[in-house]
């Protein structure tokens, strides 16, 4: 009884601790909200009357840009901060969109009814955000939308960890909807683990066979359920127990009988090393005994000698690595300077082509920015195959462009696979050879290149084919290789399989006059 009633105060010590932490993390984000809400700058910029386009884009870079940016990069789970606004307003960039985008979403006309700050999940895109009206461009007369993307792991990530083993973790939003679970059962129980239809079929049941426990989270109303087998709330070690105890208390009588027996030498040399112990312990790595003699405690000295040498390594090593680590993240901090450099200069050749009224240019402009934004990625390697496509049409487009469209371009992607991930960049160094290398010889015919995209069970199938002039087998095969003189092929071939693993490769089929596929696959990811 003592057993369980001290396994249900850790786990009720473990919810309280998790959401409390996901309430604060939401709370910061709230006031961030508000703080934008009630911004008078950004009211000012968005409800000015402008004489012309460029002067409209002048104060969103100088005064709009660097607010709504610098919680990206404050707080780097963020994703994505986008105001929208009815109004007749030019798209810029992510951060400012007009409300028809969003208009036809229940999260939009929630976020209009009230000043609160309302929070949505969607499992299965793992998409967390906040949406909330803009109170005091509302007070003026114009709608106004706030919308924040944040990471979904990083938001429910105090909810893995925890020292606590088999069991199973769910969590639903105000309409009972499932938002989030977690099963972290060994392997050897895993069968324990309840998909969300049967727990809620225990629940409902009343069934003893596992204890609930749940929580509320204050800040967004979610509630959190956490279940785990009834039984191993019951200690079933106390046979082991009590041969520890008795072994224990053999052992130390034998100890106490030994330590009388042994000789006034060996008891000063025992202390010796207690007392080095306690110096290490201490935090003192420079300590050293000297070893006399062939027996245990010599061995035992020795061993203590090279242990202190072994972890006073490893600190300096760790010491190092950190100051590498911090360094790498200045130079990437430095690095940040130059996209963002180079978003303005695009978004200022945009507005000025929209105030020229150069359609084309413009056009061109937003995908090359768009590519660029996606494929930069804040510095990560991996990102949603969604973002990875959208970064694909981008390309496409300005292709098309510089082709004055002569190519047809056909994407047809499973929806159900958008939701996992891909390496980034992984499409376009393959577009980019199907057309210098495909499509662009084959002067015969109007080139079309073919992009798909399928699902497994496990694995992702991505492929681009083209008909455009092919190769032969030999030189298919020496494109992924060394001796290959491009590198954008190569480089996919070489990134994935390195990710994901040997057994993960690009597979090109050509035949000449008829054209080339090349063909992608790795795991299904999340």
């Amino acid at each position: 009884m003592a057993t369980r009633t001290r396994r249900t105060e850790n786990i009720n010590s473990y919810l309280y601790q998790a959401t409390a932490s996901l309430d604060g993390e939401i709370k910061i984000y709230d006031n961030l909200s508000s703080y934008i809400s009630f911004n008078q700058s950004i009211s000012q910029v968005l409800n000015y009357d402008y004489e012309s386009v460029y002067n409209m884009y002048d104060q969103f870079v100088t005064v709009m840009d660097p607010l709504l940016s610098s919680l990206m990069y404050f707080h780097d789970e963020v994703n994505r901060v986008t105001i929208y606004i009815d109004k007749n307003v030019v798209k810029h960039g992510t951060t400012l969109a007009p409300m028809s985008e969003i208009s036809d979403k229940e999260w939009c006309k929630e976020a209009l009814s009230d000043n609160d700050n309302h929070w949505y999940v969607d499992m299965d895109k793992k998409q967390v955000f906040s949406v909330s009206r803009l109170a005091l461009l509302n007070r003026l007369g114009i709608d106004g939308v706030l919308f924040i993307n944040v990471d979904y792991d990083k938001a429910f990530e105090a909810f893995s960890q925890t020292i606590l083993n088999d069991y199973g973790l769910f969590i639903t939003d105000k309409n009972g909807n499932l938002i989030y679970e977690l099963s972290q059962y060994d392997q050897s129980n895993k069968d324990y683990a309840l998909t969300f239809d049967e727990f809620k079929e225990v629940v409902a049941d009343h069934s003893d066979k596992y204890k609930i426990i749940t929580q509320d989270s204050a800040a967004t109303g979610w509630k959190i359920w956490f279940y785990k087998p009834d039984s191993f709330m019951i200690s079933s070690t106390t046979p082991i127990i009590w041969i520890g105890t008795i072994s224990i208390i053999v052992c130390v009588a034998a100890a106490v009988v030994c330590t009388v027996a042994t000789s006034r030498f060996v008891t000063r040399r025992i202390v010796k090393i207690q007392k080095c112990m306690k110096e290490v312990e201490n935090g003192n790595l420079n300590v050293n005994i000297p070893v006399d003699g062939n027996d245990e405690i010599s061995d035992l000295t020795r061993g203590f000698d090279a242990m202190v040498l072994r972890l006073d390594m490893l600190i300096n090593e760790v010491y190092d690595s950190r100051l590498k680590e911090k360094e790498y993240e200045m130079k990437a901090l430095q690095a940040q300077i130059n996209p963002h450099f180079l978003y303005n200069t695009l978004s200022l050749i945009n507005w000025k082509a929209i105030e020229a009224d150069a359609v084309d240019i413009s056009k061109i402009t937003l995908a090359l920015s768009s590519f660029y934004r996606t494929s930069l990625n804040k510095g990560k390697n991996v990102m949603s195959i969604k973002d990875e496509i959208d970064n694909m049409r981008s390309y496409l487009t300005i292709q098309q462009m510089m082709h004055d469209g002569d190519f047809d371009a056909v994407v047809d992607i499973e929806d159900g696979i958008l939701q996992y991930n891909t390496l980034n960049l992984i499409l376009q160094p393959l577009i980019e050879n199907a057309i210098d290398h495909g499509i662009d010889l084959n002067t015969g015919v109007r080139g079309v290149i073919t992009i798909t995209g399928r699902g497994t069970e496990d694995e992702i199938i991505l492929t681009v084919e083209d008909n455009g002039v092919g190769m032969t087998k030999e030189q298919a095969d020496k494109i992924i290789t060394k001796d290959s003189k491009g590198y954008g092929v190569r480089n996919v071939n070489e990134r994935i399989k390195l990710y994901y693993g040997e057994q993960y490769e690009l597979k090109i089929e050509s035949e000449i006059g008829k054209g080339t596929k090349v063909i992608v696959h790795f795991p299904k990811m999340l």
